[in-house]
């Protein structure tokens, strides 16, 4: 599953990447192997609002709907039923990460990009908590020695331009 741009996620770090606004994340089930591969960005009209889109195709991500306040959920303009097993699988774990409940039996495996920004993580530490320098300090999902590793290289890489 795994390449050198792909990292696992769990705990605390999972929501704070979902929620980052232009977050790229696959869920694999460790029983069965399936997975879905899931894009989650933010309104920009509606702050707390995020759209919800599942890997359909090549490339090819289509609508299942919105998350607002932790909740998920589908609108008039979602292209899957509620009971389809794509909208079960990230319904069941959006639920389970907003609580703080373990999620058994899956990964959580972010696409190498920031969950804020979407541009391509190189940085051990950025990879690990799935947000770049920048977005760490925005976003609480890294712990604060990560964040402080990743700033200061990032300050270390501006003194040597």
């Amino acid at each position: 599953m795994a390449n050198s741009n792909e990292s696992l996620l769990a705990g605390a770090k999972v929501l704070p990447f979902i929620l980052g606004g232009k977050s790229t994340f696959t869920l694999r089930s460790v029983k069965t192997g399936t997975r879905y591969t899931y894009r989650v960005s933010a309104a920009k009209e509606k702050p707390g609002l995020f759209f919800a889109k599942v890997l359909a195709g090549t490339d090819s991500y289509v609508y299942i709907g919105v998350i607002s306040k932790g909740v998920f959920r589908l609108t008039a303009a979602s292209k899957m039923a509620e009971a389809a097993v794509p909208v079960v699988a990230f319904k069941w774990m959006l639920e389970r990460v907003t609580a703080g409940a373990p999620t058994p039996n899956m990964e959580f495996w972010h696409a190498g990009k920031c969950g804020r920004c979407g541009r391509k993580l190189t940085v051990p530490e950025s990879i690990a908590c799935g947000l770049g320098p920048e977005c760490a300090g925005k976003v609480a999902s890294c712990s604060f020695a990560a964040i402080r590793r990743i700033t200061s290289i990032k300050s270390r890489n501006e003194l040597l331009k």
